[in-house]
């Protein structure tokens, strides 16, 4: 008997191939780049094979509006290279790095068992569990083999850096949060309650990535608003508050980047010193800015954020900052956006993230609140880096909402959580 479309599985070797995706971005960018090329060669293979059932595939046609406006973000940034103010190789190689929301369509377009979707959504909260298991491992002053962070005894980050694990890990405690009476079964819930709490120390504690922090410090607020009745969920506010009085007097490493963060904000705002961290971003985003409005509507096209950066320094000199070349971005996803896309490339990638959540109305409760978590993720660690665009990050948050967005079947809207847009 022939399945429908939408319930068709992978064959052993097409799913073997689907946990390589899941697992790839968490273990090191030459893994998270293979990953990556791995799935594009696949669906390019797929879509140029004579076979019509994934385009028929249930998820596919629910999540049309989400694959329109990626594509046309794609689209508009590949456009956008015709009158960019950068060299043609930083051009595409900045496009390809937008062009990484691909990824999102592409996994529910080759996923399309809701069975299989949730044993890759395991693999990839898994990998998770393993990386933060190999920084605790560090911290006890074991050094595995499989380690390739950078300064990883140090900064405790078993594999990239520990700005990106900070807020991965962060983001992990929220997914084994909303997960946790699946992930392990049912037997399982304070196993992966506690599993969480451990993601969660690991990024506010150990690891000393301040993105890490916000993500964590907003994830409080999502975990507290689901759990409120509805009438109380403005309780939730107060929730990031009360985890920031928590951290701040038991864990030194949170009062101290939070202290550093104000000293170097308030050093820029007196004396536009952006010879630190902070300043440095603060530079970018006040560049950025000027830039955006030189060319408000179209941008200045894909790549062009470096030579647009140059551009406002040498009219507006800043002593404590250095001309860098090889910055590619402002650390500040939808600053980028706008420079570099103007109002309607940023307008692009705002549709297809509002249409994420307004899609989560397909998912069963647990999936819905875990892509809200991955999403808020998503936005947070963006208003201080360039998430998307980076690899291992970037591949992360896209691999992980296409796993999630391919449990999503129109019979079960009547069980997902209630959407938090109209």
């Amino acid at each position: 008997m022939t399945l429908p479309a939408a319930a068709i599985p992978l064959r052993p070797w097409q799913l073997g191939l689907m946990f390589f995706v899941a697992l790839s971005p968490s273990l090191g960018t030459a893994v998270a780049a293979l990953g990556r090329l791995v799935l594009m060669l696949w669906a390019l293979f797929v879509l140029l094979k004579p076979n019509k059932t994934h385009g028929n595939s249930e998820t596919w046609s629910l999540h049309r509006p989400i694959t329109v406006s990626i594509l046309l973000a794609c689209f508009y940034m590949a456009l956008s290279t015709w009158w960019s103010s950068a060299d043609t190789e930083r051009t595409w190689f900045s496009w390809t790095d937008h062009a990484r929301l691909l990824t999102i369509p592409l996994v529910f377009y080759l996923l399309r068992d809701p069975a299989q979707g949730r044993q890759v959504l395991r693999v990839f909260i898994g990998t998770q569990i393993f990386v933060g298991f190999s920084s605790w491992l560090l911290i006890a002053g074991y050094t595995p083999p499989w380690i390739s962070g950078i300064d990883s005894q140090t900064t405790f980050a078993s594999y990239g850096s520990y700005l990106e694990e900070s807020i991965v890990q962060a983001t992990s405690a929220g997914l084994l949060w909303f997960q946790r009476d699946w992930i392990f079964g049912p037997r399982g819930r304070w196993l992966a309650i506690a599993i969480a709490i451990s993601c969660a120390t690991l990024s506010a504690v150990y690891l000393p990535g301040r993105s890490g922090h916000m993500v964590l410090l907003a994830l409080s607020a999502l975990i507290v608003f689901q759990a409120l009745p509805k009438r109380m969920r403005w309780l939730a506010l107060f929730a990031p508050f009360l985890v920031s009085a928590l951290l701040w007097f038991s864990a030194p490493n949170f009062k101290q980047r939070l202290m550093s963060v104000y000293t170097e904000v308030v050093s820029f705002s007196q004396q536009a010193n952006a010879a630190s961290s902070s300043g440095l971003r603060l530079q970018y985003w006040k560049s950025s800015l000027q830039s955006y409005a030189e060319s408000p509507v179209l941008g200045h096209g894909a790549g062009s954020w470096n030579s647009e950066f140059l551009n406002q320094l040498a009219k507006h000199p800043n002593p404590t900052v250095e001309p860098n070349h090889g910055s590619r971005d402002p650390h500040q996803l939808f600053l980028l956006w706008a420079v570099e896309g103007g109002t309607i490339g940023l307008l692009c990638l705002i549709f297809a993230l509002i249409y994420m959540v307004k899609n989560s109305s397909y998912l069963p409760q647990q999936d819905a609140w875990s892509l809200y978590a991955l999403l808020l993720s998503l936005v947070v660690a963006s208003m201080f880096n360039s998430t998307i665009y980076g690899i291992g990050n970037g591949d992360f948050f896209c691999v992980g909402i296409g796993i999630l967005l391919s449990l999503a079947a129109a019979k079960r809207q009547t069980q997902s959580a209630t959407s938090l847009l109209p």
